[in-house]
């Protein structure tokens, strides 16, 4: 039994986690997940008969690691009126470090409702060591923070450390707002843990016009960015979920793959499901629907790779392709 079955089983119940910790938490493990060797995070995933083809996760820690197993029985959800499709922007990236500091990659990204994070991991880190990276979240409002008062720029700003012995972990957050509406948080960990040191960082931070790496230009109006995780460096892997602030239950999900599943209708849920053959920014992809849950659409994209697409069960099939058709 390792320690987290152990704490699962054994352990008390978890005390609620707040906002910032459960975005460090994101940000820490994608800094984990970066830091893995390519033997690990480029491995393609092979499907089997009456198997979920990959599927973009519907809670934080899902979609962070990769991907989720769905349910396998046909119960319906509720239904409501197919929505109205309008042009959806993605929001702009985190500014970015310039120069990126020796020691670091270059930036992974991921995101929740309200925040996106920039996560540059340790290159260097050796077995046993102390983990060290630096994150840039961009949030539109202020998040809790507990530190103590101080200024940067000629702004106030929020400092929180953290320096705990055992297991050793150490942590430096610098908060302020950097333009009207656009707030901050700048964290260094492990060597970077330091309060001059992350001054010195967030001096270097310039705007970027770069985007997420999956783009989603088509969605519902009034729908939100719900998550995202970007590729492993085969390509494959990322993940962008949009969904209903009203409803969070409903949500559209796209992920990328190496290429198309064999027998689509066949790997899906519940499968096998008869498959209709639709056209896709002139390429032939597969449609499934599952009735009463939702539609699953596989498409090729330009570059060879292919990505799904998981959309509630009340769009249209013409509005599936339509958002199948704004995926980039």
């Amino acid at each position: 039994m390792n320690e987290f079955t152990m704490i699962r089983e054994h352990g008390p119940e978890p005390t609620p986690l707040s906002a910032d910790v459960l975005a460090k938490a994101r940000a820490d493990l994608l800094a984990e997940i970066h830091a893995a060797t390519p033997a690990t995070t480029s491995r393609p995933v092979h499907l089997r008969r009456r198997t979920v083809v990959v599927a973009a996760a519907a809670v934080a820690v899902a979609v962070v690691t990769g991907v989720i197993a769905t349910g396998g029985t046909d119960t319906p959800i509720p239904t409501y009126e197919a929505p109205v499709l309008i042009k959806f922007d993605m929001p702009a990236l985190p500014p970015e470090l310039n120069p990126v500091p020796d020691g670091v990659t270059a930036p992974g990204f991921t995101a929740e409702p309200g925040w996106l994070a920039a996560v540059y991991s340790d290159a260097d880190k050796k077995p046993g060591e102390e983990m060290s990276a630096i994150s840039v979240i961009v949030s539109s409002n202020r998040r809790s923070s507990d530190g103590a008062r101080t200024t940067y720029a000629g702004k106030p700003a929020v400092l929180e450390k953290v320096d705990q012995k055992e297991p050793a972990f150490r942590q430096v957050a610098l908060t302020w707002e950097r333009s009207p509406g656009q707030w901050i948080k700048l964290t260094g960990t492990g060597r970077y843990a330091d309060e001059h040191t992350v001054r010195s960082l967030a001096d270097t931070l310039v705007d970027t016009d770069k985007r997420l790496s999956l783009d989603i230009n088509v969605a519902p109006a009034g729908w939100e960015l719900y998550a995202f995780k970007g590729a492993a460096p085969d390509g494959a892997g990322a993940v962008t979920s949009l969904r209903d602030p009203n409803n969070p239950n409903r949500t559209i999900h796209v992920s990328t793959m190496l290429g198309l599943v064999p027998n689509y209708g066949q790997a899906v849920e519940g499968g096998p499901r008869d498959t209709i053959g639709v056209s896709v920014n002139g390429r032939q992809g597969d449609l499934v629907q599952i009735p009463g849950k939702q539609w699953m659409l596989q498409a090729p994209l330009p570059d060879g790779r292919a990505f799904q697409l998981q959309v509630p069960a009340d769009f249209t099939q013409q509005q599936v392709i339509e958002l199948a058709e704004g995926v980039s």
